[in-house]
């Protein structure tokens, strides 16, 4: 597989989609990891959007490690294991824990530590490469085509610290980029991308009846009717025992329904009801999104619309680990 990386040249915005209107909301947010979608005029295929410096991959922190409670500078950290009663609980410690929001772990930690239940590796704050700016912009009234009272916002930019880049992990280069100048996010800025082999997703993984296993989230991941207690990932049935969340958010595009997603991080704790394997460790949950809507063009006609391509653009990737420790 390859790594595709991105050098900004200047700040870039990759806003959500709560709405956002001058003189209504005052603030346009931007958020980090993106949905792979900003990417899909560049890709065939997604895999998931990361952080990279000095040639290290760093990818959201799995939601099941979480970290002593307002401590921000190298704080203590712990993996979330289910006790005899299959809940998830923290024993032996002092002080409180909470859910490390916007932290990352570099790509050897997480196969070398993290897979095997070793706490002890260190966690990178989205501040470590990524600042935030606020910019002010001003709304203009349609009709008149001039500013009105009240119509002043609030923009997030996102300005990469030094050496600090965008990686994302991803095949089937389009056809129409024909140098390494592209163009990203809202207001479509220029990066310059170049890219790298990644050979640590190539090893196999087997699955054994009754073994416990991991399903990390790559990028975004959406479950038709949501979670339930059994699920596929390949021709392999999984028992879902608990669901560490990240967080969930709307994610649509340009005449696409908006559909609810778990956000990348989130980690499901399963149990495996087949036999079988994985021939590398990259993997997708099977569910297709079928939804009601109206054409935009042609006539205004209710049909049921199959996203045929929904797991083929990379959605509900992730990483299957076997849990040890």
């Amino acid at each position: 597989m390859k790594l595709y990386v991105f050098e900004p040249y200047d700040v870039l915005s990759f806003g959500g989609l709560r709405h956002f209107a001058g003189g209504e909301t005052h603030v346009q947010r931007s958020a980090f990891p993106p949905p792979i979608m900003r990417f899909f005029h560049i890709f065939e295929r997604v895999y998931g959007v990361f952080l990279y410096k000095d040639g290290m991959v760093y990818i959201p922190l799995p939601a099941d490690v979480v970290k002593e409670r307002k401590k921000e500078d190298k704080p203590n950290i712990k993996i979330l294991k289910l006790n005899k009663r299959g809940i998830p609980l923290i024993t032996g410690v002092e002080g409180a824990y909470e859910q490390a929001r916007e932290y990352f772990i570099s790509l050897k930690d997480f196969f070398t530590k993290y897979a095997k239940g070793q706490g002890d590796f260190s966690i990178c704050s989205l501040r470590d490469f990524i600042q935030k700016e606020q910019r002010v912009g001003i709304s203009i009234d349609k009709d008149t085509r001039t500013a009105r009272d009240g119509f002043l916002y609030s923009q997030d930019f996102l300005r990469f610290s030094e050496g600090s880049r965008i990686g994302v992990l991803a095949e089937g280069l389009r056809e129409d980029i024909r140098d390494n100048r592209v163009f990203l996010g809202g207001e479509r800025r220029v990066s310059y991308m170049h890219s790298e082999d990644l050979k640590v997703f190539e090893k196999p993984v087997s699955i054994q009846k009754g073994k416990l296993y991991k399903f990390y989230v790559l990028s975004h991941l959406f479950i038709e009717g949501g979670l339930k207690e059994n699920l596929k990932i390949g021709n392999l049935r999984f028992k879902v025992l608990w669901f560490f969340s990240a967080g969930i958010e709307y994610v649509s595009g340009f005449g696409k329904p908006f559909l609810e997603m778990i956000k990348p991080g989130s980690v499901l704790l399963l149990s495996a009801l087949d036999e079988g394997g994985m021939g590398c460790s990259i993997c997708q949950i099977e569910s297709v999104p079928t939804v009601n809507y109206k054409k935009r063009m042609g006539k205004d006609k209710k049909t049921l619309w199959d996203l045929e391509n929904f797991l083929q653009r990379g959605w509900n990737s992730g990483i299957l680990l076997e849990v040890e420790g």
